[in-house]
């Protein structure tokens, strides 16, 4: 019994070892097996690309060479950037071997210094992450100004808009603009052209009063004949119904203890309205309604339940009344719960 637990015991070992050893970048579990080792050397780690227009790709070719005695494995890259690719062309260097990184950084939507950083996990025991780094400035081809449209808070059925400049920072002739897209039918868009006469064009960006209460977001998509400008629209639409506060943080919450925050429901229209149900995104939180001012201003009691897993928690409530114009009142709340670590 005592040779069967045993061996056992050294097979649940090695199956440890083994899946540790394909888990690039834990410190500890890189180290290569007794006997020859690797040595991973890049012999261009910095590479300064000097300036480039938005919207064109930078392409660099790294080189990682093994320098050791052993066979360098390359288990997998990763970069800083989601706009940032790289492909080795080997993955298993012997002494002696070198090979290429293709990298490929894609300066769309991205201006001014940028650094970019691609790690080599490797089993090198001395340098399990090989770092290459490459930077320069990339010069902004269309501006839009300002960059974004913030409505901040706005009544409902208002109507209101927000101007918006495109201009060519190129100095070169020909440039056009448009089409103009966008997605919410709430936000209308239109273009019309520059009073000053300079090449570009003027956006008017509305908000229609058909937006309903909450908040909302959207793009504006431009396409020009140099790059194509994406223009962030955002803000709030507050109806009869309003919370104070719009959101509830439970904060930093030890574990082991309910934790109750209050919101403020108030209806400013001449008409009641009654709360009828109270929903959550997760059964972790859960909240109730007391009348204050009948049909007019309730207690909103929200709870987060002791037990709630480590973690950071997001969700919302709806709040259903019989209100037809707001018939549910979106609330988001976020708590981290316990020892969480980031």
């Amino acid at each position: 019994m005592r040779r069967m637990l045993l061996a056992l015991l050294m097979t649940a070992c090695a199956m440890g070892v083994a899946a540790a050893q394909n888990m690039p970048g834990i410190p500890g579990i890189n180290a290569a097996p007794p006997g020859p080792q690797p040595k991973v050397q890049i012999l261009n780690p910095f590479y300064e690309f000097g300036s480039a227009l938005e919207g064109k790709m930078v392409n660099h070719v790294f080189k990682i060479k093994n320098v050791g005695h052993g066979v360098l494995v390359i288990r997998g890259m990763k970069t800083s950037c989601g706009c940032t690719a790289a492909t080795p062309t080997k993955n298993n260097l012997e002494p002696g071997e070198e090979t290429d990184i293709s990298v490929g950084f894609d300066t769309h939507f991205q201006k001014g210094h940028q650094v970019r950083t691609i790690t080599a996990y490797t089993n090198d025991p001395d340098t399990p992450q090989a770092v290459m780094t490459m930077q320069g400035v990339v010069m902004q081809q269309v501006a839009a100004t300002p960059a974004q449209v913030a409505f901040g808070t706005v009544r409902k059925g208002t109507d209101t808009s927000q101007e918006v400049t495109i201009d060519d920072l190129t100095d070169q002739k020909g440039f056009n603009v448009g089409p103009v897209t966008n997605s919410n039918p709430a936000i209308k868009v239109t273009q019309e052209p520059r009073k000053d006469g300079k090449p570009g064009a003027i956006l008017k960006v509305e908000l229609l009063p058909s937006m309903e209460p909450g908040t909302f977001d959207d793009s504006v998509k431009v396409i020009t004949n140099r790059v194509p400008v994406q223009i962030d629209v955002f803000g709030t639409v507050t109806g009869d119904l309003s919370l104070e506060p719009a959101q509830v943080s439970f904060g930093i919450v030890p574990k082991g203890q309910d934790v109750v925050r209050i919101l403020k429901l108030t209806n400013a229209s001449p008409h009641d309205v009654k709360v009828l149900d109270i929903s959550s995104s997760t059964p972790s939180v859960f909240a109730s309604a007391e009348p204050v001012k009948p049909g007019k201003e309730y207690k909103i009691m929200v709870t987060l339940r002791r037990g709630t897993p480590d973690g950071q928690l997001r969700g919302q409530l709806a709040i259903k009344t019989d209100d037809p114009e707001q018939s549910t009142v979106e609330v988001p709340f976020y708590a981290i719960v316990g020892q969480f670590k980031i």
